[in-house]
């Protein structure tokens, strides 16, 4: 069937948004984790001035729009869009486009694969019909440069430091790295402080005798943020050791979701609602 044959919440749902403009329409791309090639961007350029203004907007959550097109050049421009690996993306109660930071591949903060993260959380839920809209966001470390807090689902990179203080020489030295001041000297030892510890690792390989070393690294999940009208940050659900199990996870709230919450309740206004610790419960 035509897209111009459909009805404008179908088509919202879809990637397509209707403009104030008699029959213009933006047309929202789907950009896993904000990466594109040269020859995609290129190739996006060659459409906007094909079938609109030669405008694209970047969006706050690494998209990218075109603008301006008419209703009649829906079909036309999808097909391009799609040969060009760039196919329209979704908008309205689905899952929306999944963003990241630049994680281990490029950040020296970084301390899990966020492309690899993303991409398997895009193919696995991306465009799936929920009640509600639903939004990703993935980062590197505790700094938190995607704001996982934020988003209805978030996954932030930790890792575990392992301390050999039998051989520790009461340098110092990795206290003055800590960050978080989670490092202190107590009988000439070093000692980490738990419950400051944010598992951010920039105390891992600090040592000048290597006695600081990585434990293991982890995901740690977060549910039910927001931002819009009345923000609500998102709370930590659990920690998990693999993208497979976080992904699991997360499978496990979306069925929860679909189960429990009203049509445009926000996760978060649901976890309110249901109560926290019975969610936990019944997803873990």
């Amino acid at each position: 069937m035509s897209l111009e044959k459909l009805d404008i919440s179908t088509l919202k749902k879809s990637g397509y948004m209707k403009q104030v403009q008699k029959d213009l329409f933006v047309v929202r791309l789907r950009v896993p984790c904000g990466n594109l090639t040269s020859k995609q961007l290129s190739g996006i350029a060659r459409l906007s001035e094909k079938y609109a203004t030669g405008k694209v907007h970047i969006t706050i959550r690494q998209g990218i729009q075109i603008p301006n097109v008419d209703i009649h050049q829906l079909d036309a421009i999808t097909k391009e869009l799609e040969d060009n690996g760039t196919p329209p993306g979704s908008c309205g109660p689905r899952i929306r486009n999944i963003v990241s930071c630049p994680g281990n591949s490029e950040c020296n903060y970084g301390i899990i694969d966020t492309y690899g993260m993303g991409d398997l959380l895009d193919k696995e839920f991306f465009g799936e019909d929920m009640p509600v809209k639903i939004k990703f966001a993935v980062t590197g470390c505790p700094n938190a440069c995607a704001k996982p807090q934020e988003n209805d689902l978030g996954v932030m990179g930790i890792m575990m430091p392992a301390i050999n203080t039998q051989d520790c020489s009461g340098c110092g030295t990795c206290t003055f790295m800590c960050p978080e001041k989670a490092i202190v000297l107590e009988n000439e030892k070093i000692k980490i402080l738990w419950d400051k510890c944010n598992l951010c690792g920039a105390c891992v390989g600090t040592c000048p005798s290597d006695l600081i070393t990585e434990e293991w690294k982890g995901y740690k999940i977060f549910v039910g943020g927001k931002i819009g009208k009345h923000p609500k940050l998102g709370v930590e659900l659990i920690d998990v050791k693999s993208p497979q199990e976080a992904v699991a996870i997360f499978r496990k709230i979306i069925n929860w979701a679909k189960k429990n919450t009203k049509t445009g309740e926000r996760l978060g206004t649901c976890l309110d609602r249901v109560g926290f610790e019975k969610f936990r419960k019944e997803v873990l």
